[in-house]
């Protein structure tokens, strides 16, 4: 069964939300050395430019849903698009960070408001299973798309001499698409209905979004500031208050009131453990871009567009590898997983000796770039499925919105943890490789050792499924 050419231009028009979202969390880890020249950022900063983005998508995830069954998901994902598109305006133009920062978080609470409401629109478009089967693969393709092709404009776009402060162009280039997004929306997407009798928490995601600030706060200014008391009881007062909206949320689930988490989910052995490994996993994957992209061009002489287009062999290794494995997982499960993750590893590992020359070859780094590829590749596309597997239909949408919150929550404890280690870590150490400074080593080896502890989570994982 094949999708008529409207149903494929309907389904390209809900995917230039996803795109944009892919597409600006991926462009902006090449350009960040430039943006932090021409602003003048202390490390600190470049790293809230991050993570203010994220933390803005996962505060709304939870209860996306839901607000789109309350208001309406095409006007959700209309409001989210015009939010996008403004605050990507504010980014392009901003002479301050504070600017920045504010137009980045705008962008991050946009994105969490259009596009979990697409892949709803999508099913809703599409009765039949076969059709929506395809337009979710298309949704997913353009995803992957958007991740290689951020890569190589992040560093394409700040390399151009026909206009001042070429960083700019980074986030200029959304607002044509943008405004193209939100006309073509208008014209050929169906309103969908609203549901009146349904609550939106937004209090809860409010909290949620104070929390994770103030949670990360401390991780971030902290080594700047050589760990004040001041900075450590803020980090006590955030796991306190953590715990008492936890608290909170069980009691209002419990009562059957409208509860941000279903506390149901975590009965669920299967799903407990691949939240773990999520969180683990994509500690390493973000701050991996962030730190290599810094490293090729602070310390190795690679350009903003050389160092782009390496990343785009890292792009193709690993939508390679998710075709394939898209094959092999059913019939191999986790030899597939475990395979990948040691590829990662031996990349990481790689990337030391080959970083370890004086002057890279640029060969060298493709293939290694595309190698490393091939782990991700391998490993990402497979674990929210293994998580959600065991998970009763009822529960599948919940648990969705809590993984993907939890991915990106890990994200910011990455850029927190390993990408702060990267940025503070100062000087060198005598050690066997000459021309690694400390920063990276330490880097790639927390690296190493968290998708060490990704393994021993994934074969527990599969030894309680095999016990079921």
């Amino acid at each position: 069964m094949k999708l008529s050419v409207k149903e494929i231009f309907q389904t390209f028009i809900l995917s230039i939300g996803i795109f944009l979202f892919v597409l600006d969390l991926f462009i902006i880890n090449v350009s960040l050395p430039r943006i932090q020249e021409a602003l003048h950022l202390s490390n600190s900063e470049v790293q809230w430019i991050i993570i203010l983005y994220i933390i803005g998508y996962a505060s709304l995830l939870i209860n996306a849903g839901k607000a789109g069954e309350v208001y309406g998901r095409k006007n959700l994902y209309v409001l989210g698009m015009v939010g996008f598109t403004l605050s990507s305006l504010l980014c392009g133009l901003s002479d301050h960070i504070y600017f920045l920062l504010l137009g980045r978080l705008v962008q991050g609470i946009s994105s969490g408001l259009m596009v979990p409401q697409a892949i709803s629109l999508i099913t809703l478009q599409f009765d039949q299973p076969e059709k929506r089967t395809i337009a979710l693969g298309i949704y997913g393709s353009i995803a992957g798309v958007a991740s290689v092709l951020g890569q190589l404009l992040g560093g394409i776009l700040p390399d151009q001499e026909w206009i001042a402060e070429s960083w700019r162009l980074i986030f200029l280039i959304n607002l044509p698409i943008g405004v193209l997004a939100v006309s073509l929306t208008y014209i050929c997407i169906l309103k969908d209905r609203t549901a009146s009798d349904q609550k939106v928490d937004s209090v809860s995601m409010v909290q949620l979004f104070a929390l994770l600030i103030l949670l990360i706060y401390p991780l971030i200014v902290g080594p700047e500031l050589h760990w004040p008391l001041w900075i450590i009881g803020m980090m006590i007062l955030a796991l306190l208050l953590l715990y008492r909206f936890i608290q909170k949320q069980y009691r209002l689930d419990q009562k059957n009131e409208g509860a941000m988490l279903n506390f149901s989910l975590f009965r669920n052995k299967v799903f407990n453990v691949g939240l773990f490994i999520v969180l683990a996993y994509y500690m390493v994957q973000d701050s991996y871009f962030i730190i290599n992209s810094n490293y090729l061009q602070a310390q190795k002489g690679f350009s903003s567009s050389s160092t782009g287009i390496a990343f785009v062999y890292q792009g193709i290794g690993y939508v390679l590898a998710s075709i394939v494995v898209g094959r092999l997982i059913h019939k191999w499960g986790r030899a597939v997983i475990l395979s990948g993750i040691l590829i990662m590893i031996l990349g990481l590992a790689m990337h030391l000796w080959i970083f370890n020359q004086t002057i890279p070859d640029p060969i060298h780094i493709h293939f290694l770039f595309f190698f490393y590829g091939l782990g991700c590749g391998s490993v990402l596309p497979s674990l929210m499925t293994l998580a959600l597997r065991d998970l009763s239909r009822s529960l599948i949408g919940v648990g969705s919105a809590l993984y993907l919150t939890i991915q990106q929550i890990a994200i910011c404890l990455g850029i927190a943890f390993i990408v702060g280690l990267y940025y503070h870590q100062e000087g060198s150490t005598k050690h066997f490789m000459n021309n690694i400074p400390a920063a990276y080593l330490y880097a790639m080896l927390a690296s190493i050792g968290l998708l060490c502890l990704v393994i021993v989570l994934v074969i527990r994982q599969f030894s309680i499924q095999s016990r079921k």
